[in-house]
């Protein structure tokens, strides 16, 4: 057993402080350490987080790569380095995700995932593939390959990996009869609209056949239209979970209270859409089979598109916190919480709560981490780098 001592712990609903929380590969439970120390007897490991947040640990349900790995590698090297680096930033459990690409490509990647998924990981877990494409409408391709796109949704390549895959992102428009989508359903993989030109029409529709999320909300859709609202419209009358990438570049940071207040603190989702270069310097990276140059922290093609983004999960949580000024409790639920209910996984995972799995992020005031846990085991340690 282990006792992170001298903490405040972060719960759904209130933040503890002078509690210890005890777990094992589970969480135990929330201990009071004055004024009767319940602690003292416990016969644990005692690790004191000097007066750290203790937070469930993020989920990150679409980010392509990170700290030089991308999840097109398809090797296992490449996988650990990724998931070394998300804990680095307080990630215990992460979708990687793919890019429209060849269908040899696209199976290596998947079986590499595959692999992934049945071992320990040095980091964070893996707990899933994050299909993006390459089903999407050419006009909202954002960064993907025009070459590689298709337009007639694979539902039978789909199910030869559902073992692995847990999300595809798909183009409702191409799928107007909703066959595909119920597809993915039947196979409980995750449907999410985006890279999408589809009306407000066609995207309420496919919420009504149950679609569950929207990628990267405002970012490869229509924009937002009295009188055409779009996916962005969706968003705001319907029930599907919404991804927001909260660097503040791809949406600015003045709407990311707007957003808590229109969509909601309980179907946002903060991702990263994070490519190689997240948790790196400024310079070139492949991505997409094509450069990246990345400036300021924003990685853009040659022709300016944005290529993804070079954000870690810590750095957004922290942006939506000082841009909404909301409770703490509120912006860790947007990357814990909200992604763990997503892929129905709330009683094991995004939760302090009993029984659930020992995912935990340490992390101050500047939501630097100190240590990540993932399953009990210490897996990052700020003092000592990654273990």
């Amino acid at each position: 057993m282990k006792l992170l001592t001298g903490g405040k712990i972060i719960l759904s609903d209130r933040i503890l402080e002078h509690h210890a929380l005890l777990f094992t590969d589970k969480i135990l439970s929330c201990l009071p350490e004055t004024p009767e120390d319940r602690t003292a007897g416990i016969d644990a490991e005692r690790i004191g987080v000097d007066g750290a947040y203790i937070s469930p640990g993020f989920i990150d349900v679409h980010v392509n790569g990170a700290g030089g790995a991308d999840t097109m590698d398809a090797t296992d090297e490449s996988m650990e380095a990724f998931s070394k680096c998300l804990a680095e930033h307080g990630v215990t459990a992460f979708f990687p995700t793919s890019v429209t690409t060849s269908r040899e490509r696209l199976n290596a990647a998947a079986a590499n995932v595959r692999r992934a998924m049945g071992r320990k990981m040095p980091g964070a877990a893996v707990l899933g593939l994050h299909l993006e494409g390459p089903w999407i409408d050419a006009g909202r391709k954002g960064a993907h390959p025009r070459e590689h796109i298709e337009t007639k949704p694979d539902a039978d390549w789909v199910s030869k990996w559902s073992d692995v895959i847990r999300t595809v992102t798909f183009s409702p428009k191409l799928d107007p009869c909703h066959v595909f989508l119920k597809s993915l359903l039947d196979l409980a993989i995750v449907p999410s609209l985006g890279h999408t030109d589809a009306s407000f029409e066609e995207g309420m529709a496919a919420v009504a056949a149950g679609a569950k999320s929207i990628t990267h909300l405002f970012n490869a859709q229509n924009p937002l239209h009295h009188r055409a609202p779009g996916m962005i419209g969706v968003a705001l009358c319907s029930s599907a979970m919404c991804e927001l990438i909260a660097d503040g570049v791809h949406v600015r940071p003045e709407l990311f209270e707007p957003l808590c207040k229109a969509v909601g603190t309980d179907r946002l989702m903060i991702v990263t859409d994070s490519m190689r270069a997240a948790g790196l310097p400024d310079g070139e990276y492949d991505f997409a089979d094509r450069k990246a140059r990345v400036t300021d922290g924003v990685p853009r093609l040659a022709d300016g598109t944005l290529a993804g983004s070079a954000l870690c999960m810590d750095r957004g949580v922290l942006n939506v916190w000082r841009a909404t000024g909301r409770p703490l409790t509120d912006v860790v639920k947007l990357a814990s919480a909200n992604p763990a209910r997503l892929h129905g996984l709330e009683t094991r995972k995004g939760s302090l709560a009993p029984g659930c799995d020992a995912d935990i992020a340490c992390f101050d005031d500047e939501l630097e981490i100190r240590m990540t846990f993932v399953g009990g085991a210490l897996v990052y340690e700020r003092s000592r780098g990654p273990l």
